[in-house]
């Protein structure tokens, strides 16, 4: 059975944007790593209309884009978009922040096995509900 990945948005900006984080950790190379072995496994990156919209707010980068970049990993992509009110049973029930929570139900609703962020703390609380991991973690 094909893996179905939630990719957070910061995975992506953080590949285009060459980010490092603490410790001068390779934030880039983290995601490159991780798209790379997405393809090998022939995983299924689903991406929300949310993803796109913050890929854009943060990196002024349009879908287009996004979709040529991963076509470059050749990563196969399916877009989803849902309604936001999905998302109330999350942030009123489990503490999931605003728009994190938004994530979390477009992954449920999307049939996915994990979240794939480098924001594991502001997902934690959906840890039962979805499996979360970090790009260097999903193997």
């Amino acid at each position: 059975m094909v893996k179905r990945i939630y990719l957070d948005s910061n995975v992506f900006i953080s590949l285009i944007n060459r980010e490092v984080g603490f410790g001068l950790r390779g934030l880039f190379a983290e995601a490159e790593e991780f798209f790379l072995r997405v393809a090998k496994q022939k995983c299924v990156l689903v991406l929300s209309g949310l993803f796109f919209d913050e890929v854009g707010n943060r990196s002024f980068y349009e879908k287009d884009f996004v979709l040529e970049t991963l076509s470059k990993f050749n990563v196969c992509v399916e877009c989803v978009d849902f309604e936001n009110k999905v998302s109330y049973f999350f942030v009123s029930k489990l503490g999931v922040h605003y728009p994190d929570s938004l994530h979390v139900a477009f992954a449920i609703k999307s049939n996915c096995d994990c979240i794939v962020t480098f924001n594991l703390k502001d997902f934690s609380p959906a840890k039962e509900l979805i499996k979360i991991f970090s790009p260097s973690e999903y193997c």
